[in-house]
């Protein structure tokens, strides 16, 4: 039974999983789960790559948020939009009156008050990735860029959402999908 998904006029809450297609060093080897998408365009939120060398502790600072709880929280790379914007994709366990429940048990809130009652508090949603940024698309370019390979659409879950960043998910959901990494072999020639 495949995981794939056909429908890609209506992507909202499946995942994205890129192909060697995109020569975009930061989608590649990207997973975007897509919050919203209708005929005004889409918007979606890379969950598998960590910010490098970041501090949310710096983060927090620059939002005059309290750092404390957030220690050992990690923080991702959601997309190249809106890059100083905070997004925190969450279980719907909890939801701020800004949260919007997309699909499957998950939300996003952005904004910096859910942030404010998980360190000051230690309330708040069961599972959470904090992202800055975020990916846009203009109207019809996500469909002509699936339609283009450049996109895997596949059914999202919360282990491909809120799982171990340090485990390489986007192979993991390749294999989910029968496709094996080596098939995807960025090779160029001359012909």
């Amino acid at each position: 039974m495949s995981n794939k998904c056909s429908d890609i006029h209506n992507l909202v809450g499946k995942i994205l999983l890129s192909t060697p297609s995109i020569s975009n060093e930061y989608l590649n080897k990207s997973m975007v789960y897509i919050c919203s998408h209708d005929k005004s365009g889409a918007m979606g939120i890379v969950v598998n790559k960590l910010i490098p060398n970041t501090s949310i502790k710096d983060i927090f600072d620059k939002l005059n948020i309290s750092s404390s709880g957030f220690e050992n929280f990690d923080t991702y790379f959601g997309g190249a939009e809106e890059i100083n914007r905070c997004f925190i994709l969450h279980s719907d366990d909890y939801l701020a009156s800004e949260s919007t429940v997309i699909s499957n048990n998950v939300a996003l809130t952005i904004n910096a008050d859910i942030i404010r009652l998980i360190s000051s508090s230690g309330h708040g949603p069961e599972k959470k990735i904090l992202c800055m940024g975020c990916c846009l698309w203009d109207p019809d370019q996500l469909e002509n860029e699936v339609a283009s390979s450049y996109w895997i659409p596949i059914e999202a879950d919360e282990a491909l959402i809120f799982g171990d960043p340090k485990v390489d998910k986007w192979s993991k959901a390749l294999l989910k999908i029968g496709f094996q990494t080596n098939l995807f072999m960025d090779v160029h020639g001359n012909a």
